[in-house]
């Protein structure tokens, strides 16, 4: 917006100052042209006057300080044959001969305004007198002026582009400071607000609204969080009675072997539901975002526990020990459901690749754990479309639900960390992690 503006405004200005420049030189070149047309009368008038006939011959008059009278004249008589001849102007003798053998009037010849006039004695017509007007000065006159024009054309021009470029900065300064402010705040804390009381002008009125905007938006996401913990909440007692249930019928060894097995898978099952709601309310409370975990042994425990559910599928785990700035079970949370994804949509092996540490998201040093599968993958238009709550790819089998990747670019949002999809050949999705401090190196 600011170089359009300041773009705008300069060319606004540009063709203002142009126009103004040409309705100038056209009003200077009439200007001019009639003070050349009257001077030349004038010069006619006077040169006129200085004609008699003497013994029946046209000769000029000549009287003391006539000195002034303008050199460059003709006189011809009736039968237009040259009486008086300026001293030096014989190239505009054929000129000055049309003009007087045509009536009076004014022709221009080679930067020269002839005139024509005629000359009488009395109601008697005796010859016509014609005299001569360099244009030169005017032409040069004419030329300085447009060109001084053009340069002070050209000074306004520059300076518009300075002072706008300033003023159009200043004015939108304000809103380049509350974009930045309302990116942080919504990255980070949504209850901050610009306050700048009521609205006054146009700025004050988008803060008021943008303020408005936050209020609601902390609203939801309280209300959701709320929501969240209180279904975590609920779901505690339930799964600790139904595992202490399956535990105690599974001591009994009169029970089938079958049984048994199937009361510690549900045992299993429940653990791992339990860890889920666990680390929902640790994402509740806040204290997801402290700890320490080693991602190459989260992402270990992650894909032997996925694997008894597919194991046709080969799991490669490679990388050095990479710590994290996360609650370990956090971290498996995440990488659980992008795990069984790979698994679920693999046709033969998955690889879980944990990098170095490298800068990354939010300017921070982060850990990166890439996962790839030699499934279909993803299309570029579903980079963003599989982390909205519900969305199934275009690869979608019949089971899934299309909540595992938003909750993961959620779980790994809250610590500072992110998701993200890769659009390849073959499945490849992205975690990053903040690294702990003094782990990274350039």
């Amino acid at each position: 917006m600011h170089r359009r503006l300041v773009r705008l405004t300069v060319v606004v200005i540009a063709a203002s100052v142009g126009l103004f420049t040409m309705a100038f030189w056209v009003l200077l070149r009439s200007w001019m042209h009639h003070d050349a047309d009257v001077l030349l009368a004038s010069r006619a008038r006077s040169a006129a006057a200085l004609v008699a006939v003497d013994a029946g011959r046209l000769v000029v008059e000549e009287t003391p300080g006539d000195e002034a009278v303008e050199p460059e004249m003709w006189l011809f008589d009736l039968r237009s044959s040259p009486v008086v001849r300026p001293p030096g102007g014989r190239s505009l003798d054929a000129a000055a001969a049309t003009l007087a053998a045509s009536g009076p009037g004014t022709r221009v010849v080679s930067g020269v305004e002839l005139r024509s006039l005629p000359v009488g004695d009395g109601a008697r017509r005796i010859g016509v007198v014609v005299v001569a007007l360099g244009l030169a000065p005017y032409v040069h006159s004419e030329r300085l002026a447009v060109g001084a024009a053009v340069a002070l054309d050209l000074v306004i021009v520059a300076g518009a582009v300075v002072l706008v470029h300033r003023l159009v900065g200043s004015a939108l300064r304000p809103v380049a400071d509350m974009t930045t402010r309302a990116r942080e705040w919504a990255v980070h804390d949504l209850d901050q607000r610009f306050g700048l009381g009521p609205p006054r002008d146009e700025i004050t009125g988008l803060a008021v609204t943008l303020d408005s905007l936050f209020a609601r938006l902390a609203a939801s996401l309280r209300h959701e969080t709320l929501l969240t913990a209180q279904i975590a909440h609920e779901l505690k007692a339930p799964l600790a009675r139904l595992r202490a249930v399956a535990e105690a019928s599974a001591r009994y060894d009169t029970r089938p072997r079958q049984l048994r097995t199937a009361l510690h898978q549900v045992i299993g099952e429940v653990d791992q539901l339990a860890g889920v709601v666990e680390t929902l309310l640790k994402a509740h409370n806040g204290s997801a975002t402290t700890g320490r975990v080693d991602l190459t042994e989260a992402a270990a425990r992650v894909t032997r526990a996925a694997t008894t559910a597919h194991p046709r599928v080969q799991v490669h785990v490679h990388g050095v020990a990479q710590p994290a700035l996360c609650d370990p079970d956090l971290a498996e949370r995440i990488l659980a459901p992008i795990v069984d994804n790979a698994l679920r949509y693999a046709r033969s092996a998955i690889t879980v690749q944990i990098g170095a540490a490298s800068p990354g998201h939010d300017e921070a040093s982060t850990v990166r754990v890439l996962v790839q599968d030699d499934g279909p993958g993803f299309r570029p238009d579903e980079v963003d479309a599989v982390f909205d709550p519900g969305y199934r790819g275009a690869a979608a089998t019949g089971d899934g639900a299309g909540l595992g990747l938003p909750l993961a670019r959620r779980l790994a949002r809250l610590v500072g960390g992110d998701v993200l999809v890769v659009p390849e050949r073959h499945g490849q999705v992205a975690v990053i992690l903040p690294a702990l401090p003094g782990m990274w190196r350039a």
